[in-house]
């Protein structure tokens, strides 16, 4: 008890040092749990999360390596169609587990005075005519999967309910876009009628289950068909009961069809990309994942974040090893005759070891105990809105805590140390020196 009275009258005599070492101790075991958090997040979403997802890709054409090879000529863009030959042969050298889901396109006409979202009226971006051509395109989608891979990019419903698209029977259910629909007056419940492209007589009444909008802008300055705006989204089986995957054939003006590939693992992604490149896919095709350029962008602001994280923890650390280090240098230096005084009155080295170690203690135990408290609950605070927190949370785990309490105990051990070095390095001869030539 005399010893903890002790400790306590000499922290309170140099309280500013005391002050300026708790706090510093506060500050940097705070920012030092949320910061390792961030770090810990980060590194799980870019390994074990990233690891771990489902990753869905299709084949898409490079126009630009095509425009290129074709520097100087009229590309005609029915050669670089994928037909199921094609996908069946790389299907069977994809040397991995995947699933296969699909969607067509195909042209329509629109009846009577049905209005579409303009696309160029019909005139290809080399101000040729889009011959055979229609003004509406109608897309088979043969599950959900292949509907949130859709050519036309990413869609979301906001009116009525999605297609069942995987009945076995046509239903003639349809989605329109809300572009479409606000063209011509139509909601819910509605029904449409499209006609065939080669043989007009043959026509289509369609009833719309829902209104879609497109969540990316795709304005199309080719044919009307060709704006995504004016495609007509349904079951594979309703594509099929229309007579559209064969009245004309993938790579026809108008006519695409694309498998979307599923895959367990990022890792049998990448095996996939490799075996069908071997089996003759050229570079004028990409293999592309929305869900992993999803994942991407979504834990981009995270590795950013965890990158200033890293270098701002680094800095406050080394500023606070600093401040530390002045403050018990200052306390150290200027208690030598204090040191000599205890000695000459028959205290030992150990006595007087155990004193200082309690005096920094005191100061070092209290502070963690605070900021590493503060820094739990500001890390709950914090971490909803750490980005990619609907990806993995930014909060503190086992790791996170066995690094602090290793930290936290180094720094004990450090001041013992410390301590235990100044008595023991310390010499009674020293209070006979002058002043400016004592060393401590």
């Amino acid at each position: 008890m005399f010893v903890l009275k002790e400790a306590w009258a000499t922290i309170s005599h140099h309280r500013g040092r005391s002050t300026l070492a708790a706090l510093t101790i506060v500050i940097v075991s705070m920012a030092s749990l949320t910061g390792l958090s961030i770090l810990k997040a980060e590194n799980t979403a870019t390994t074990t999360s990233y690891d771990s997802q489902d990753v869905t890709a299709v084949l898409k054409v490079n126009r630009e390596n095509v425009k290129k090879e074709n520097a100087g000529k009229t590309v005609d863009w029915s050669k670089y169609a994928l037909g199921w030959e094609d996908y069946i042969t790389y299907a069977q050298a994809a040397g991995v587990q995947f699933s296969a889901d699909y969607n067509e396109s195909a042209d329509v006409a629109g009846t009577g005075d049905f209005k579409v979202v303009s696309g160029n009226s019909g005139t290809s971006t080399d101000g040729k005519a889009a011959d055979g051509r229609g003004t509406l395109s109608v897309v088979g989608f043969s599950s959900p999967a292949s509907a949130k891979d859709a050519a036309n990019g990413a869609f979301t419903i906001v009116s009525g309910k999605a297609v069942n698209y995987s009945e076995t029977s046509a239903g003639n259910t349809v989605l329109v876009s809300q572009a479409l629909a606000t063209k011509n007056g139509l909601k819910v419940g509605d029904t449409i009628t499209v006609a065939d492209v080669k043989t007009p007589t043959t026509t289509h009444a369609l009833k719309i289950s829902g209104i879609y909008k497109n969540t990316e802008t795709k304005a199309s300055s080719s044919a009307d068909a060709a704006n995504p705006e004016n495609a007509i989204y349904t079951s594979y089986y309703t594509f099929m009961s229309m007579g559209l995957d064969s009245e004309t054939a993938p790579g026809t003006a108008g006519h695409e069809l694309n498998m979307v590939f599923g895959f367990s693992t990022p890792k049998d992604f990448n095996t996939f990309t490799k075996n069908i490149r071997k089996a003759g896919l050229s570079k004028n095709y990409d293999v592309v994942s929305s869900s992993l350029k999803a994942y991407d962008a979504a834990v981009a602001p995270l590795s950013e974040l965890a990158s200033w994280t890293r270098y701002g923890l680094i800095g406050l650390s080394a500023l606070g090893c600093l401040v530390l280090l002045a403050c018990g240098v200052l306390t150290l230096r200027h208690r030598q005759q204090e040191i000599g005084m205890l000695m000459t009155v028959g205290l030992g080295k150990v006595r007087i070891s155990w004193r200082f170690i309690v005096e920094m203690l005191i100061i070092v135990i209290p502070s963690l105990a605070v900021g590493l408290g503060g820094g739990y609950a500001l890390n709950l605070l914090v971490s909803r809105w750490i980005p990619a927190h609907e990806i993995v949370r930014a909060t503190a785990d086992g790791s996170v805590w066995k690094t602090l309490t290793l930290a936290a105990l180094g720094l004990c051990g450090v001041c013992i140390v410390a301590a235990i070095a100044r008595i023991t390095v310390f010499r009674k001869r020293t209070l006979l020196m002058k002043r400016e030539e004592a060393t401590a």
